[in-house]
C-alpha cells in the first residue's frame, strides 16, 4: 500500500511537470544565441543642415542686437542733412553716411549700395554719394553704408559667402533704423512703411539678396548691377530668388559698360517678363559701368531714379 502511494505521487507530479513545462518556454541561460532580442526603436526625423550662407538660413537670423551711433553731423546742404554713423553687425563695426531731408515728413527711405572699389581707393563719400544725395533732395532718408571690407569698416577675412557677410550688414542696418523710426533722433520722420533699395555693380546684387530676405521693400533700382556673378555659388546655392519679390524693379545698363555684360541686365529682365512681374529696363547707348558725371545719360538715369521712387514710394 505504501508502495502504491509513493508510485502514484510521483506519477502526478510528474504530469504537473509536464503541464508546467508546456505552458512556460524553456530558455537556456547558458545560450543566448537562440533568443530573438528584436527591439523597435523609433527612427529620429533627421534634421536637414541649412547652409549658413543660404536664403533660408538669412531669413531664419536675428537682426539689430547691435547699436547703431550718430557720431556727428558731418556736413549741412540746402535740402538735406548728412551725418556720419557707425554701427554694429556681426560683431564688426560698419561705417556709413546718412543723408536726412529738411522739412517735416515722414519721408521714405531708400538704402544706396555702392559697387566695388579698391580697398586702397575708397572712401566713404564715394562716387554713389552723387546718387544718394540726388535722391535725399527729392525728400527721401537716404541710408549709405560702406559694408564690411570697405575702410574705414571692419575688414573681416574675405571669404566666398555668396554676398552674405554684406547683406547682413544692410539687414542689420535696416534693423536698427526700424527700431528708432519714431523715436526723438535723426530717425524720427523715418517712414519704413515705404522703403526703397538702389544698388550699383556689387551693390546691386547684394540689393536683389536684400529684396529676396526683407518683404516689405516697395521699390528696387539695378544699375549695371552684378545679377550673374554670384548666383548658384557656392554651386545649388542661389543669391537671391525673383520668385520670392514683389516688389518692382527699374533697371538701368550702359550698353559699352567693359566691367559687368549688359546682357546680364537684358536676362533679368527677360526673367522678370516671363515672371509676370513689374518693371522696367533702360539701356544707354555709349555708356559705361559707371555713367559719365558731365553726359546727359547720368542725368537721365537720377531723373527716372527719382521719378520710379517717386510712383511707389510716395503714395
Amino acid at each position: 500500500m505504501k508502495r502504491f502511494f509513493i508510485i502514484v505521487s510521483v506519477l502526478i507530479f510528474a504530469a504537473a511537470g509536464c503541464t508546467t513545462s508546456a505552458n512556460v518556454p524553456s530558455i537556456d541561460r547558458k545560450d543566448d544565441s537562440s533568443v530573438d532580442y528584436q527591439v523597435s526603436i523609433p527612427s529620429p526625423t533627421a534634421t536637414p543642415l541649412v547652409d549658413p550662407y543660404s536664403i533660408e538660413a538669412l531669413e531664419n537670423r536675428t537682426y539689430g542686437e547691435g547699436e547703431l551711433t550718430v557720431e556727428y553731423l558731418w556736413e549741412r546742404q540746402q535740402d538735406f542733412v548728412r551725418y556720419y554713423i557707425t554701427y554694429t553687425s556681426d560683431g564688426l563695426t560698419i561705417h556709413g553716411f546718412v543723408d536726412i531731408p529738411e522739412g517735416e515728413g515722414p519721408f521714405p527711405v531708400v538704402i544706396a549700395l555702392h559697387g566695388y572699389i579698391p580697398t586702397s581707393e575708397y572712401e566713404t563719400l564715394d562716387y554713389s554719394t552723387r546718387y544718394a544725395d540726388s535722391i535725399a533732395r527729392q525728400g527721401y532718408i537716404v541710408l549709405h553704408p560702406n559694408l564690411r571690407n570697405f575702410p574705414p569698416s571692419d575688414s573681416p577675412e574675405r571669404v566666398r559667402d555668396s554676398l552674405t557677410g554684406y547683406t547682413v550688414d544692410v539687414l542689420n542696418l535696416l534693423e536698427l533704423v526700424r527700431q528708432e523710426a519714431g523715436r526723438p533722433g535723426i530717425f524720427e520722420q523715418a517712414d519704413m512703411e515705404h522703403l526703397g533699395i538702389w544698388g550699383h555693380s556689387l551693390g546691386g546684387g547684394i540689393a536683389l539678396r536684400v529684396a529676396t530676405v526683407v518683404k516689405d521693400i516697395d521699390a528696387i533700382v539695378l544699375y549695371g548691377a552684378v545679377t550673374q556673378r554670384y548666383n548658384d555659388t557656392p554651386v545649388g546655392l542661389p543669391v537671391y530668388d525673383l520668385r520670392a519679390i514683389d516688389a518692382p524693379f527699374s533697371i538701368h545698363h550702359g550698353l559699352e559698360d567693359k566691367t559687368i555684360s549688359p546682357t546680364w541686365s537684358e536676362t533679368i529682365c527677360d526673367t522678370l517678363t516671363e515672371l509676370g512681374k513689374e518693371h522696367e529696363c533702360y539701356f544707354y547707348e555709349g555708356q559705361p559701368h559707371t555713367f559719365l558725371r558731365s553726359g546727359a545719360s547720368d542725368a537721365l538715369f537720377i531723373q527716372r531714379t527719382i521719378d520710379f521712387f517717386n510712383e511707389y514710394l510716395q503714395n
